[in-house]
């Protein structure tokens, strides 16, 4: 563990570890040694906030994206991106909040192609650490787990990137652990507990998509169109309003279209083809 992950000791000046681990067994000793395996280390090329207010979990995601050779923390076109690989291709990682990078996608995306990497958390395991001693007193595992369909609860804020020319969109599905120590300032919020680390365990899954057609393909085979949220959600085996999402993020991307209503619900139906010179 890095030093700026240590605390001192009030007394005797010594530094301790942030938190003593206290029989976590698998998968999380064998999964960190898979990771330290597959990851490669490179240095930034550029320092500032990037590297600065990075989350352990960007950190890690990073290290495991990148490939011999790859440029990391590098100026592209005035702007900063994660990752840049031999073939040119500009790699961005984005834990949350896609929408807030979507206009540096696009902008990079006309130069090159691009790729914007977002983590789903599958699965978290919860620590809860004593605050004097950094001992692990309990672990339990988050109720809250992420699909690949989790991907549109940030899209439907972000539908440009949908089928963008020269961008990839590519979900990893991740296992996460997340340390928390009893903090009085927190009490109003998590149970009193403040979150110290999100850390990666495992990539458990990836997917990628580029281009109109991949993302038209996400409609299942035999799906009666027009469809309406229900009878997407029933042909996905998701809920109504996840289906909702997805099928407001492809409209507002221009992939699909209002047909009307059935009832309540509202009706789509796949865009016409563009006719060429359009």
């Amino acid at each position: 563990m890095g030093e700026g992950r240590r605390r001192r000791g009030e007394e005797t000046g010594e530094t301790a570890p942030l938190y003593k681990e206290k029989n976590l067994g698998e998968p999380f000793d064998i999964v960190a040694r898979d990771l330290a395996e597959a990851s490669i280390e490179l240095d930034a090329e550029t320092e500032g906030i990037n590297t600065w207010a990075e989350s352990a979990l960007h950190a890690s995601l990073k290290s495991w994206l990148a490939r011999p050779g790859d440029r990391l923390e590098v100026s592209v076109a005035g702007k900063i991106v994660d990752l840049l690989r031999l073939d040119g291709e500009c790699v961005e990682i984005q834990t949350k909040r896609l929408d807030k990078i979507a206009p540096k996608l696009l902008a990079l995306a006309r130069r090159g192609p691009v790729r914007v990497v977002h983590p789903v958390v599958a699965g978290c395991s919860i620590a809860r650490l004593d605050p004097d001693t950094g001992e692990v007193l309990s672990q339990r595992k988050s109720p809250r787990r992420g699909d690949f369909w989790s991907l549109f609860d940030e899209l439907v804020m972000a539908p440009s990137l949908i089928g963008a020319r020269n961008l990839t969109v590519e979900v990893l599905l991740v296992r996460t652990r997340e340390l928390r120590v009893r903090d009085a300032k927190w009490t109003w919020r998590k149970k009193g507990d403040r979150v110290l680390s999100r850390e990666l365990v495992e990539v458990v899954e990836r997917r990628s998509l580029k281009g109109r057609a991949a993302w038209l393909a996400l409609l299942p085979r035999g799906l009666e169109l027009p469809c309406d949220s229900s009878s997407l959600g029933a042909a996905l085996d998701i809920d109504a309003d996840r289906a909702r999402k997805v099928l407001y993020s492809l409209a507002k991307a221009g992939l699909m279209v209002e047909a009307g209503k059935k009832g309540r619900r509202k009706l789509y139906d796949r865009s016409p083809p563009k006719k060429k010179g359009d």
